[in-house]
C-alpha cells in the first residue's frame, strides 16, 4: 500500500468518525436544558483541548524536530497545523466559554462573542431555517435580527419544540 492510499483511507475513516460523533452529540444535547438555558456541553472544551494539544505537538516539532527538507514542506506543514488547529482551539474555547442563552414562553436571549447579545420576543419570530453546512438553525425576527442556534447546543431541541407550538414551520 502506498502512502497516498493510507492518507485517503485515513481521511475517510476520520470523516466517518467525525460524522458519527457529531450525530451522537447533536442527538444527546438537543433536549438537555436547565430552566431554558442554552449552552454547549463539556465536549466543546474537550475539542478545544484536542486542538490545543495538536498546536503544542506541532510547535514542539517545529522548534525541536528535524523538519528540514529541500522544499521546507515539513516546516510549512507544521505552521499550517499550528494555524489551523490554533483557530480551532480559539473558536472552540470562544464557543464553550462565551456562547450562552435563555428562553421561556415569551422570549429568547442569546449571546455569542461573534455577534453580541440579542433579545427577541417569540411573537416577533418570522421564520426558522436550517443551514446544513453550518449545522445551525437561523431564527429570523421581524426586526431583522437573526439568532443562529447550533444543532450542537444543549437545549436547541426544546427551542425547536416551542417554535412548533407557535405554528411556525421548522
Amino acid at each position: 500500500m502506498d502512502i497516498m492510499d493510507s492518507g485517503v483511507i485515513g481521511g475517510i475513516v476520520g470523516g466517518v468518525a467525525s460524522l458519527i460523533i457529531g450525530t451522537i452529540i447533536t442527538k444527546s444535547s438537543g433536549k438537555k436544558s436547565d430552566n431554558g438555558e442554552l449552552k454547549f456541553g463539556l465536549w466543546i472544551f474537550v475539542l478545544g483541548l484536542a486542538c490545543l494539544s495538536f498546536v503544542l505537538f506541532s510547535l514542539y516539532f517545529l522548534l525541536f524536530g528535524d523538519l528540514s527538507t529541500e522544499d521546507n514542506t515539513g516546516v510549512c506543514a507544521a505552521v499550517g497545523l499550528i494555524l489551523g488547529f490554533g483557530l480551532g482551539a480559539i473558536y472552540s474555547f470562544g464557543e464553550g466559554f462565551k456562547v450562552r442563552g435563555n428562553f421561556n414562553n415569551e422570549s429568547i436571549e442569546f449571546h455569542t462573542p461573534w455577534t453580541g447579545s440579542k433579545s427577541e420576543k417569540w411573537s416577533d419570530l418570522e421564520s426558522v431555517k436550517f443551514n446544513s453546512q453550518a449545522n445551525w438553525y437561523v431564527l429570523k425576527f421581524n426586526s431583522g435580527v437573526k439568532i443562529r442556534l447550533s444543532a450542537l447546543l444543549s437545549g436547541h431541541g426544546l427551542v425547536l419544540e416551542h417554535i412548533k407550538t407557535l405554528g411556525i414551520k421548522v
